[in-house]
């Protein structure tokens, strides 16, 4: 089972695991109850579930996205059919985490097609073996979080507004 607790030895700012994957090594399950230094994502791309949450239970369905922040006990389970990824983040990224936790239920095929490619690039590009890899892999997940909180209704705010950085790069220096 993989434990997304921060290592030197981790090579690069994420993993992308299959939900498959996670229930043969035997990490989900409603009965053990986990949580990780660092944030998850789960992506449910078919099929149905449940999710403990803070002792609350509830159920997941196909195109649902599911968003923990670090150190939030959470149990899981899944069908024999489901199918979907979860994406395991460095515990030390600089990244525009969500706030809170979220549960996305996707409507409509635009989001669940965005979210599908956002999965699938994050995936590619961590069998990459680029030197630039760990780079990319920040700004997809970057952006990958940035679109969820745009689509939870919340969006990310910076401390520092792009714009006074943009317009602080743009003045000539005097």
């Amino acid at each position: 089972m993989f434990d997304a607790q921060y290592s030197e030895n981790v090579s690069h700012p994420l993993r992308v695991v299959p939900l498959s994957q996670l229930a043969r090594d035997g990490g989900l399950g409603l009965g053990a109850e986990r949580s990780y230094m660092a944030p998850v994502l789960f992506w449910i791309a078919h099929g149905q579930g449940r999710i403990s949450v803070g002792g609350k239970l509830r159920g997941f369905t196909g195109h649902n996205a599911i968003f923990l922040p670090a150190n939030q006990a959470h149990g899981i389970e899944i069908s024999p059919r489901c199918q979907g990824t979860a994406v395991f983040f460095a515990e030390k990224a600089m990244l525009p985490f969500p706030q809170h936790e979220l549960h996305l239920r996707m409507q409509g095929v635009q989001p669940q097609s965005e979210m599908n490619a956002l999965i699938e690039d994050l995936r590619h590009e961590s069998q990459n073996d680029s030197p630039d890899r760990d780079l990319m892999l920040f700004h997809r997940a970057a952006l990958m979080l940035l679109w969820l909180n745009r689509q939870s209704g919340r969006p990310h705010v910076p401390s520092v507004q792009v714009s006074d950085m943009l317009r602080a790069i743009a003045q000539p220096k005097r």
